[in-house]
């Protein structure tokens, strides 16, 4: 016998179906829609969170004396203005408390002079935000 006839026929090529380029294409959408997404979440949570600081909020404070009411000046200035002293503007605050002290305590006080009002208002408009 012969050899040859031995031999088995040898099947026909069979098509695979190949999914890989749609997989791929899956996948990189998926990971662009999770960065779109943890994107959007960081900027809106950021957006929402940002709040003034306590310097900003005595900076607004100090802009919105009102000086009708000497009491209220009087402590809000105080308060307020320390977060802002520095070397240069110390003593004119230390001079101003001073001059503010006796309306600090009593129960019925004047109103502020002009002087000592313009005193503030132009301490104020020197500092540095």
């Amino acid at each position: 016998m012969d050899s040859l006839s031995q031999l088995k026929d040898i099947k026909p090529i069979v098509e695979v179906p190949d999914y890989s380029l749609y997989i791929f294409i899956c996948l990189v959408g998926v990971v662009l829609l999770g960065i779109g997404y943890g994107l959007y979440r960081y900027f809106t949570r950021v957006k929402k969170t940002k709040q003034p600081t306590p310097k900003e909020l005595s900076w607004q404070k100090l802009q919105n004396l009102d000086f009708t009411n000497t009491k209220d000046v009087v402590y809000s200035f105080s308060l307020e203005c320390e977060k802002f002293l520095d070397e240069a503007n110390k003593t004119r605050f230390e001079t101003i408390v001073k001059k503010l002290e006796k309306y600090k305590y009593k129960k019925d006080i004047e109103v502020l002079s002009k002087d000592l009002e313009d005193e503030i208002k132009e301490f104020i408009k020197g500092l540095r935000c």
